[in-house]
């Protein structure tokens, strides 16, 4: 029952589910007449517009709302990458994890500001600061991402592509686009470039304008008032931003007046001469038989018709009464009608292949328009309700669609139905005559899922959609809703933590992994866990069985194995794995869940890595730890063999602080932890009286260098390659010689960069230990500064620490050892 195009790439549309404060709250998707007025305003305009950019967050909210909600244009935000090389402030998605969660909120911030969103296959690998050093990474292949942008142009036939990034400037993800928006725009419309799109079914097409952002072009103000919305484009732009939490946006109602949204011509095939966006550019329902090749006397009835639907699309738009809104819906579904008599003579059409396809296509997307006005000013409700939201392979399960007529017309007659996947087996469906006002039908459908149903991952839409065909006036219209419901699998399975560590010893060591089991069947289930342990090494727990007797509940056990003495350096990956009734399980998923965005299931296999790493801890150390809650570290730090207490507000401001050896201000957590600030005075005098205090990095503006002993500035310096060569300034330090000697190996196998926001500026207290800059930069040595105060040390690193434990990185955990154990220096 679906229609439109199917989409070769990932498209990302989801439901906003509400937000904490009251101001994004007024700007949720428009409800009533201002929906209705959108929806009727978009018949009789006919083009799509693209904008372009490398992550989420460098989108154009304000334009994309006028291009959505002003100029009624089929809007997509195109996102390389899904952020997955950035931070979390909000929670402890790193990694793919993070990249789902923003990629809900890209698709919250469409909710909001009416674009759609796409996506083109890069993957954020981290901060790069060239666009020659991304293209050498091999998830930015130019090839493969100029093509994925070719195939996504001549699938959509954008007519007008922005591109946010130039090939100069900004940082390499943003130059790398730069590069490739304009040869992929260039590409599209050669028959040359890809030809097995074409093969496939595609069609080339000459976006007839590019722009690039940038001054010296057309200015396009997005800041006018609307009075249907309430707001303007630039404000609701401004809210839409805010979905961006995880990176730190709260979003705003923005400023009154005048915004202006700037952009440069690079490319027209339509010509130069333009004050506006638009010029030279039609968007009326003409523009469907644009480019369009056909006998004299089919072509122009063809324009007949399409001009006798602009002319019906124009006049709905004109005689609506907000007072009396069905006062236009005879014209509405007139105009429908049209559009399928259009759809019919071009199916009839002696055209070529090509040009009927793409005569079609422009048609549906027409058609789709009507028929979503339609059920706006019929006010036409569909809800599809599943009793169980997480279904299983295999499982029978009830669905309920309910149609309700909320508008002041009764509805003639009403067919419920379900779209499943293939395989899946539906049985129920019924047609209910005279629907009247403010009334509803419902019809309960049993669902079987496939035994092989794929799982419901965190990028795939949910399975089920329930739909309603109601008439009026003898015209069929479309109603869908989505289930909220997913597929799992039987049972599900997750390990805590995901990656673990041992010293290397001359004694065996036995290390715990929490194994979480979950029944997601309505069945009482039995069965036993198994890990597959490197050669050597061995089970310690004896009983890993488990009974789980109803549906979502879960058990964790607690499994011990010992790795033998002088076991070999290294990683292992170890499966984790479930047995039940002789079928093994080995997935689980991690639940991706804020008020902000839809909730996501992010599968990931049952494994963990263990390294066997060499690296020496003084004896009794105990250090205490200020968590903002952006790293793990201290789960790592335990694994090492270090005494860690977590400490409290409470601990900072009144605690015994004389008992730490050595203090770490975690990865950015001034952020989260006021109690910073009001007790740096209290962590200088645990210095002064012969502490050991290593603040991790925090970005500009986040941590003052006036809360140290001695002063030091935060700049935005960094060093993004992990191979860039690491200079030991002071090479009999301790932090270099105890009690692990650091060689040129502990540099090695560093992951996504070296350090970020190092100091450029400190008072002469403080000693440089390292040099280190990326490939034909020099900047100020602040990647790892130290001061003595009184009896202690203030130690600053911009290195990030939390990547290499996190990677098992074996020189992350040397050097961190080495600091750590400073006090104990003989």
């Amino acid at each position: 029952m679906k229609k439109g195009l199917i989409l070769l790439m990932l498209l990302c549309m989801i439901v906003f589910t509400g937000f904490a404060k009251s101001y994004e709250f007024e700007a949720l998707s428009e409800t009533g007449l201002a929906k209705t007025i959108l929806a009727l305003q978009k018949l009789p305009v006919f083009g799509t517009v693209f904008m372009v950019g490398a992550h989420p967050d460098d989108e154009d909210n304000g334009l994309i709302a006028h291009l959505a909600k002003n100029l009624h244009l089929n809007s997509y935000y195109l996102v390389a990458t899904w952020g997955e090389g950035g931070q979390n402030v909000i929670g402890p998605e790193l990694y793919d994890a993070l990249g789902v969660l923003r990629s809900q909120e890209l698709a919250s911030a469409r909710e909001i500001d009416g674009g759609e969103q796409l996506h083109f296959g890069a993957y954020d690998f981290g901060y790069s600061k060239t666009a020659e050093e991304t293209f050498n990474d091999p998830n930015w292949d130019e090839e493969t991402i100029i093509g994925n942008l070719v195939r996504l142009i001549r699938i959509y036939k954008p007519i007008i592509v922005l591109g946010r990034h130039a090939p100069t400037g900004g940082h390499g993800h943003h130059q790398a686009c730069g590069v490739l928006v304009p040869k992929a725009v260039e590409a599209a419309g050669d028959p040359n470039m890809y030809p097995e799109q074409l093969e496939e079914g595609l069609q080339v097409w000459d976006v007839p304008k590019f722009y690039q952002a940038g001054s010296g072009g057309i200015n396009i103000n997005t800041g006018k008032y609307n009075y249907i919305l309430g707001y303007s484009a630039s404000q609701i732009g401004s809210i839409a931003r805010g979905s961006h939490k995880c990176q730190g946006m709260s979003g705003s109602l923005g400023s009154l007046g005048d915004a202006f949204s700037r952009y440069v011509l690079l490319r027209s095939t339509v010509g130069t001469e333009e004050t506006s966006l638009l010029d030279n550019i039609d968007t009326s329902l003409k523009a469907i038989s644009n480019g369009i090749e056909g006998g004299p006397a089919l072509i122009s009835d063809l324009n007949g018709m399409l001009l006798e639907l602009n002319g019906i699309a124009n006049a709905i738009v004109a005689g609506f009464d907000a007072m009396n809104p069905l006062s236009v819906g005879e014209e509405l579904l007139e105009g429908l009608g049209l559009v399928r008599e259009i759809i019919a003579f071009a199916q009839e059409a002696d055209l070529t292949r090509n040009d009927k396809a793409l005569l079609l296509e422009r048609l549906a997307l027409k058609e789709e328009d009507f028929v979503a006005a339609c059920n706006e000013l019929f006010s036409t409700r569909v809800v599809v309700e599943a009793e169980d939201s997480a279904i299983v392979p295999g499982q029978t399960v009830e669905v309920t669609v309910s149609f309700w007529n909320l508008g002041g017309q009764n509805v003639d007659s009403v067919k419920l139905g379900l779209d499943v996947p293939k395989g899946w087996t539906v049985v129920g469906g019924e047609v209910f005559e005279d629907v009247a006002f403010n009334q509803s039908c419902e019809a309960v459908f049993t669902v079987t899922v496939a035994e092989d149903a794929p799982y419901t991952d965190a990028f795939d839409e949910n399975p089920i959609t329930g739909f309603a065909e109601w008439e009026v006036s003898g015209t069929s219209v479309l109603a869908e809703a989505v289930a909220d419901a997913r597929v799992v699998p039987q049972v599900s399975i997750s390990t805590e933590p995901e990656r673990l560590m041992a010293p290397a010893s001359s004694s065996s060591i036995v290390r715990s992994i929490a194994v979480k089991v979950q029944n997601n069947t309505a069945n009482e289930i039995s069965g036993e866990v198994v890990l597959h342990l490197p050669v050597g090494w061995e089970l310690v727990t004896e009983d890993t069985s488990f009974v789980l007797g109803r549906e979502n509940e879960s058990k964790t056990l607690e499994i011990d194995f010992m790795i033998p003495a002088n076991a070999p350096l290294g990683q292992s990956e170890i499966v984790v794995e479930t047995i039940v009734d002789g079928k093994v399980f080995n997935e689980g998923y991690q639940i991706i869940a804020y008020p902000h965005i839809e909730t996501k299931y992010f599968y990931k296999p049952s494994v963990f890595n263990v390294a066997v790493i060499d690296v020496k801890v003084a004896a009794d150390l105990k250090v205490g730890y200020v968590d903002g809650g952006l790293d793990i570290n201290t789960v790592y730090l335990r694994q090492m063999g270090v005494d860690v207490t977590e400490l409290s507000p409470a601990d900072l401001a009144a605690g015994d602080l004389s008992q730490y050896d050595t203090i770490v201000i975690g990865t950015r957590a001034a952020t989260a932890r006021p109690d910073i600030e009001a007790n740096s005075a209290r962590l200088n005098e645990y210095v002064f009286n012969g502490g050991n205090l290593i603040v991790q990095y925090h970005k500009t503006g986040e941590y003052s260098g006036s809360w140290a002993p001695y002063d030091f500035t935060i700049s935005r310096n960094r060093v993004t390659v992990e191979e860039a060569e690491m200079k030991i300034l002071v090479p009999d330090h301790p932090i270099f010689n105890w009690p692990n000697v650091i060689g040129d190996s502990d540099w090695e196998g560093w992951k996504q960069e070296r350090g970020l926001y190092f100091p450029n500026k400190w008072a002469p207290e403080f000693t440089p230990l390292i040099d280190t800059d990326d490939p034909g930069e020099d900047i100020e040595p602040g990647s790892l500064l130290i001061a003595n105060y009184g009896e202690g040390t203030y130690i600053y690193t911009a290195l990030v620490w939390y990547r290499q434990l996190d990677y098992l990185v074996p020189g992350g955990y040397r050097v961190i050892s080495n600091m750590l154990s400073l006090p104990k220096v003989k």
